[in-house]
């Protein structure tokens, strides 16, 4: 089995499910301060940073882990024990759906641990 040490980089999706639901908690809370009657406007800056710096770090996360994912994929063709498709490659996009739609989470979180623990039993990740 291929040794690719790009499976670590799959392993990153957790992040963007944290960064996802602080973006949307930090969104939420931006805008109850913003629409405040009291004079809070450091605190609404500063919910708007957080909101911004945890949306990007998550689509630069997501972006990681689908790039990873398609290089790990094409380590392993061809192998003898577990050749992926290609096709794992949309849950990677899935994943960087759920930045924006935190729905599609249920999808991809399961598929993608299913693929990591696919290629650890097929003695690819260790």
């Amino acid at each position: 089995m291929s040794s690719s040490p790009w499976w670590y980089g799959i392993t990153l999706f957790p992040i963007v499910v944290l960064t996802a639901l602080l973006s949307s908690v930090s969104g939420r809370e931006f805008l109850l301060t913003a629409q405040s009657t009291d004079s809070a406007t450091g605190l609404s800056v500063a919910w708007f940073l957080l909101n911004a710096l945890s949306f990007w770090t998550g689509v630069l996360v997501a972006v990681v882990v689908l790039v990873c994912l398609l290089a790990d994929i094409r380590a392993l063709s061809g192998e003898e024990t577990w050749s992926p498709s290609i096709v794992w490659g949309v849950a990677a996009v899935v994943h960087l759906g759920g930045v924006l739609f935190i729905e599609l989470f249920v999808i991809s979180v399961p598929t993608l641990s299913y693929y990591l623990y696919r290629r650890r039993e097929c003695g690819g990740g260790s």
